[in-house]
């Protein structure tokens, strides 16, 4: 009767967790930033039944490129206004646990830089047909190509920003930052991550490993404004913004929020917080972030190792969060560590920095299909500003599934599903609108 009873138990907690899981397949939430540990490792089959819902696009294109094309650990890509690939990459440079000083002070100061050409332009077809940027870099980071062709570059020893113009690749016409002297001041970054251009010639800059923040210049490199916090509860808290993507119709500048694993998008004009996506499908690790204005705009982003979900590639809608598709070479990657898009949502590219490699992915989906996608797809949290998204404060779901496994589970089984009936209420509560925070300085 003993044993009898066991099963039975057994078999509540099992009906108890697959009504969670669907639940959450099918309705937006906050799931708890770094509560994602573990969660792949006990849940296989259920990330398995996820990512089997979705569409397996774009998909990978193998031998891609050349097999002649060496490079080192690849730390950005961008697409310019041709469609030629620009890699940036290392060289025989690695950024490991011996590069900084306690003080983000590079360690290798004193040593020549990168002797080789550090970007790499490729064709379509994977042939390399440029390369430049020798003797000029330590440790690259992001690199971004804005509308008149101008090539913006991150180096996160040298705590500078860089711009190229198109006819001049031996000398940037601007600078900023101080040569290997990190700063939290007005005139000093500290481990720039990225760069992103608006059409205004207006950019922004992620600043990024140490100060946590988010900088807009005008054209000229003068300030306007940043925002960004260490500390707190508040949209505005950045874990290392890593990239950065412009939905420029939409007004919004949105930027990959690695270590709290997600995008968070804020008006372009005045830094206020917009919306925040994030997925325990995804994980608590989100690397980079581009996105497309194809189907009402998607989002596409890789996540990175150690998250606790599976290392992939995913598409997300702006509109909603939801989750139409995803990618990766060969099932899965290593270590992502950027991404690009083109406009049409046709071709997108992903480094790695282990292995060194690019990966190049198409889709014709956004140029064939209809703008009505399947519904039958599991969604990411959207936390908005002035929209029917759920509040920061609402309950965890992956929170309330580890608490029901210590106690009486009759009683918590229904806890659950009144907890869950709550999240949808208030997922579905047109006009709820969560508090704005004033912009950061």
């Amino acid at each position: 009767m003993k044993s009898l009873s066991c099963t039975g138990v057994s078999n509540v907690v099992n009906i108890v967790l697959v009504l969670v899981l669907n639940f959450i397949y099918t309705s937006a939430r906050r799931v708890p930033v770094n509560d994602y540990y573990g969660l792949y490792e006990h849940h296989q089959p259920q990330f398995a039944a996820a990512i089997e819902k979705l569409e397996h696009e774009p998909k990978w294109v193998e031998n891609w490129p050349d097999a002649s094309i060496t490079m080192g650990q690849v730390s950005g890509v961008a697409l310019d206004n041709s469609g030629l690939l620009l890699v940036f990459h290392r060289g025989p440079n690695i950024w490991g646990a011996s590069t900084f000083s306690d003080r983000n002070v590079y360690n290798g100061i004193g040593e020549k830089p990168i002797p080789e050409p550090t970007i790499l332009v490729i064709n379509d077809t994977g042939e390399l047909v440029d390369k430049w940027g020798k003797n000029l870099f330590y440790m690259p980071h992001g690199i971004t190509v804005d509308a008149v062709g101008n090539v913006w570059l991150t180096d996160v020893a040298l705590h500078q920003v860089f711009k190229f113009t198109p006819d001049q690749r031996d000398k940037p016409a601007m600078v900023l930052g101080e040569k290997f002297v990190p700063g939290d001041d007005e005139s000093h970054f500290c481990k720039p991550s990225a760069v992103a251009v608006m059409s205004s010639g207006e950019f922004f800059v992620a600043d990024g490993y140490c100060n946590t923040r988010i900088i807009k210049f005008a054209p000229d490199g003068t300030r306007i404004l940043q925002w960004g916090k260490r500390y707190g509860d508040s949209p505005f808290v950045f874990k290392v913004p890593h990239a950065l993507a412009l939905a420029e119709e939409r007004g919004a500048v949105c930027a990959a929020d690695r270590e709290r694993g997600r995008v968070a998008c804020f008006r372009a004009d005045n830094g206020t917080y917009l919306a925040a996506y994030s997925s325990w499908l995804i994980g608590d690790r989100l690397f980079s972030v581009a996105y497309a204005p194809v189907h009402g705009g998607r989002l596409y982003v890789v996540n990175g190792p150690s998250g606790g979900a599976p290392v992939r590639g995913y598409v997300l809608e702006y509109e909603s969060g939801r989750l139409v598709g995803t990618f990766a070479p060969a099932g899965k990657f290593s270590n992502p560590h950027d991404v690009a898009v083109s406009a049409d949502g046709a071709r997108l590219f992903v480094p790695e920095l282990d292995p060194y490699r690019v990966c190049k992915f198409v889709d014709d989906t956004p140029r064939n299909a209809s703008d009505t996608a399947p519904r039958a797809k599991p969604t990411a949290t959207v936390e908005m500003s002035g929209s029917s998204a759920v509040s920061m404060g609402a309950v965890g779901t992956w929170g309330a599934v580890s608490g029901a496994m210590g106690a009486a589970l009759g009683a918590v089984g229904a806890a659950l599903l009144a907890l869950g009936a709550l999240a949808l209420l208030r997922a579905r509560n047109r006009g709820k609108e969560v508090e704005a925070e004033p912009l950061v300085q």
